[in-house]
């Protein structure tokens, strides 16, 4: 019986060290599969955690916060190994943290498309706050018309493409005036309506290459030259409170973050991977903040 309970004792030993470690090796999160194929560009062979440059191939807004996500769930205390979940629809996304098939979105989330999921998620302090969201308003380059509306008033003669679940992009698309928009779930899709003419313009976060082109795959747009857009509300990673790690989850982000901030490195990230970019500071904001509604803090 001593040598019984003895094994036993050891057998709970063994138990206690590897279930937790069984348990936190990896980590689910989902994010759109284009966004995925730059990030796999941009990183490499590299290891995440030790990216301290921004910029190069593949370099955007979308995959700079995958290597942020993974940087400040490590500075905070969570180990566990990221593992992106290709997926292709925002909403979609959405409803699988909130249903617990995944741990949380690798992608940012605006604030007020959280509101409703209050009950099923967690959600981690903003890494884009209020008013930060500077965006350009993108065209085909043999789009001449697109390429001159500089004004208000020529904005509003102009054909939108966008996604219907992007409230944010709405709400500026309706402040501008533009009353033909035109949806589609997918990315790479609003970006062939442009392309294709079915559309004049979408909105989208400045880029870090040479005339900040937005590409994805073969076809590419350009930026309206001199004008810019601020997109209403902050921005946040939500994580699904089915998940058994979620309190973990969200107290590594918490205290991640707020390291990532106080060294400077989200700001830096922004700046090198374009989002914040230096050429536009003196471009004309068309949208002033206090001429549009929020839609969420």
């Amino acid at each position: 019986m001593k040598c019984h309970s003895m094994i036993v004792r050891v057998l709970c030993l063994m138990l206690l060290v590897a279930v937790p470690c069984l348990a936190g090796q990896t980590l689910t999160a989902a994010v759109d599969e284009d966004i995925i194929a730059d990030y796999q560009l941009f990183v490499g062979e590299r290891d995440p955690l030790d990216i301290i440059h921004f910029s190069g191939p593949g370099a955007r807004r979308d995959v700079v916060e995958i290597v942020l996500l993974q940087q400040a769930l490590h500075l905070g205390g969570f180990k566990s190994k990221l593992v992106l979940r290709p997926e292709n629809s925002y909403l979609r996304i959405l409803r699988l943290v909130q249903d617990g098939q995944v741990a949380l979105s690798a992608a940012l989330v605006w604030k007020a498309d959280l509101k409703n999921y209050e009950d099923t998620l967690l959600i981690s302090p903003a890494l884009v706050h209020e008013g930060e969201f500077i965006a350009g308003i993108y065209t085909h380059a043999t789009n001449s018309n697109a390429l001159n509306a500089k004004t208000p008033e020529a904005l509003r003669q102009l054909s939108a493409a966008s996604n219907s679940h992007w409230k944010a992009d709405i709400a500026t698309l309706h402040q501008l005036g533009i009353k033909k928009i035109y949806y589609s779930t997918y990315w790479p899709q609003i970006v062939r309506m442009v392309v294709a003419r079915r559309a004049d313009i979408t909105l989208a976060p400045f880029q870090s290459n040479p005339g900040m082109k937005v590409q994805v795959n073969d076809v590419e747009l350009v930026p309206i030259p001199g004008i810019k857009v601020s997109l209403p509300g902050s921005r946040h990673w939500p994580i699904s409170k089915k998940h058994p790690e979620s309190a973990a989850i969200s107290a590594a982000l918490v205290r991640g973050i707020a390291a990532l901030e106080a060294n400077n490195t989200i700001q830096r990230a922004y700046e090198e991977s374009g989002f914040f970019h230096p050429a536009v500071k003196n471009w004309t904001l068309i949208n002033p903040p206090d001429t549009h509604s929020s839609t969420g803090d």
